[in-house]
């Protein structure tokens, strides 16, 4: 007897939602977003039944049927699937329907840890980041949306500092931030010698004036190789300080508006050194509108976003703003998401805590599996929650409507 079969590709997501469809191509990043009648709907859900091998079979009736002859042409225009007509043996096609399949999961290491072995868990943390003291120019609330510096007397113990990183090593940490006004932090040379020790990379997030009160110091000080500067930049400065500094450094602009954009970028158009620019907004309880206007997401966005398999399952997966990311506080108090809660001490095992955040934590693993993205046909094509959702008090930064 003669069959017909329709085959997506293993690189082919499919999803459903209420009356909507949506069909992404992760190998080529096209998309087809269509309504879901009964007829597609019984197609879809045999597509994705795991027996099925992502193959639907077809009768002659459906082949012929323009609503489904038109929507299996458009996948197929797309190189989403393919469709096998006529066929004369039983044995359907074989493709695999791409789902996220984790090994190192939390039970993993639940059970792991119950048999007393600590196994691979310390492996998850690639990032440190340390308040080490506070600034004059610094905020006490901008630090819940990104990197900046607190007003704070406040200093972090440098030997404590040491020792947990020391404890975290693993071959997979890659950078240590260090977030504050070094030059007012006792004994700074020592202790960013000590960290190039440990053969990883140093970032030193400075506010811009702090900077520039100490740029001579900057040129004179031989910095060790894996050391940079990340200069935080809040306000317009005069530019030309910073020609004859030859040390990397790179700069995060914070904007509170469309004119901060314009002002910032008109200023730094003329500097040539080559350096690292990136522009943050920052929320300031008053400039709702402006993000509302640029940063929170339109449709229009989410069908030119263009994702690998890989950058699907990971946002499936674990938080990619937070995953693997652990910061100390002044007071010692260590967070993976500094508005989450209290995860432990600099005096704690990083082990204990990395353990903590994997089986108990609500950061590392905050995904978009909450309403409403839950009953979003683009739930996995939207970056991980972030801090600004937070700050914010909503579930997402969003203008989409389903």
């Amino acid at each position: 007897m003669k069959k017909h079969w329709f085959t997506l590709h293993g690189d082919t997501f499919l999803w459903l939602k209420d009356n909507t469809g949506l069909v992404y191509n992760a190998e080529n990043k096209t998309k087809l977003l269509f309504y879901l009648s009964d007829k597609i709907e019984k197609i879809c859900h045999q597509l994705l039944k795991i027996d099925n091998l992502y193959t639907a079979e077809l009768t002659d009736e459906a082949i012929n049927d323009d609503e489904i002859n038109q929507w299996i042409n458009s996948l197929i225009n797309i190189q989403a699937g393919y469709l096998s007509l006529n066929v004369v043996f039983d044995k359907r096609p074989i493709s695999l329907n791409p789902i996220l399949k984790v090994q190192d999961n939390k039970n993993y290491y639940e059970e792991q840890h119950k048999l007393g072995f600590k196994g691979k868990i310390l492996q998850n943390l690639h990032e440190l980041t340390f308040y080490i003291n506070g600034s004059e120019h610094g905020n006490n609330e901008y630090f819940k949306q990104t990197i900046f510096l607190v007003k704070s007397c406040q200093v972090l113990n440098s030997s404590k500092i040491r020792s947990f990183i020391k404890n975290s090593r693993n071959p997979f940490l890659s950078n240590i931030n260090l977030v504050g006004n070094l030059f007012s932090y006792s004994g700074f040379e020592r202790l960013i010698n000590d960290i190039s020790d440990f053969s990883v990379q140093s970032t030193i997030h400075i506010m811009i004036k702090d900077f520039l009160n100490n740029a001579q110091k900057i040129k004179d000080i031989k910095w060790p190789v894996h050391t940079q500067f990340n200069v935080l930049v809040d306000t317009v400065f005069d530019i030309s300080y910073l020609q004859d500094i030859s040390f990397p450094f790179s700069f995060t602009i914070f904007v509170f508006s469309e004119d901060d954009f314009m002002q910032f970028s008109s200023m730094f158009e003329a500097f040539s050194a080559g350096q690292n620019i990136r522009f943050i907004p920052l929320y300031n309880k008053e400039n709702l509108p402006f993000f509302e206007s640029n940063i929170f997401i339109e449709k229009d966005e989410l069908d030119k976003i263009d994702l690998s398999k890989n950058e699907i399952f990971m946002r499936q997966a674990f938080n990619i703003e937070d995953f693997g990311k652990l910061t100390v506080m002044l007071d010692g108090n260590v967070y993976a998401n500094v508005n989450a809660l209290l995860l432990g001490t600099i005096d704690d095992s990083p082990y204990s805590i990395v353990y903590k955040e994997f089986t108990k934590g609500q950061s590392w693993f905050k995904l978009r599996d909450q309403a409403p993205c839950d009953n979003c046909i683009y739930q996995w094509l939207c970056p991980s929650p972030s801090n600004y959702e937070i700050v914010f008090d909503r579930p997402n930064l969003c203008h989409v409507k389903n």
